[in-house]
């Protein structure tokens, strides 16, 4: 019986770490493949022009060592964390968006990401979230069972 649930608990987690190191790797690939698409629209961002350089490599190099991390054995709890942690950023932010906080703003997400709507958007990111912390309590669960 024991053995049944640490195979489900190992095999949640397994489905967790997939699904955010493929989400983080297509975005930051769209993004690189767009490149210059990516920087006009993160030009068109609420924040100084001076910051867009910035901005675009922190939301790239974050997104790229989010999911290494979650693809190495060693980091993958740190990388969920991490993970669940851009994610509720980014979702502030599309809240802030949605409240219209900054005005009308595009938004700069690559791939079939930026067809969303702000509202798909925001939910897309609500379910990321709980991916997020339902792979952190079970990582949690774990390691007071290790200890």
């Amino acid at each position: 019986m024991q053995m049944g649930r640490i195979k489900a608990r190992d095999t949640i987690l397994l489905i967790c770490y997939f699904l955010f190191t493929s989400m983080f790797i297509y975005a930051a690939a769209s993004k690189l493949m767009n490149y210059r698409i990516f920087i006009i629209q993160m030009d068109r961002q609420p924040f100084p022009d001076k910051y867009t350089h910035l901005l675009v490599w922190s939301v790239l190099s974050s997104e790229i060592l989010s999911a290494v991390m979650m693809m190495t054995f060693s980091l993958r709890r740190i990388g969920l964390f991490f993970a669940t942690t851009l994610m509720i950023c980014f979702t502030a932010y599309i809240i802030l968006v949605k409240l219209n906080y900054y005005g009308v703003i595009p938004c700069s997400c690559g791939g079939v990401i930026a067809s969303f709507t702000w509202t798909q958007h925001l939910i897309f990111n609500l379910f990321f979230i709980v991916i997020g912390i339902v792979g952190i309590y079970l990582e949690q669960q774990f390691s007071k069972k290790m200890a």
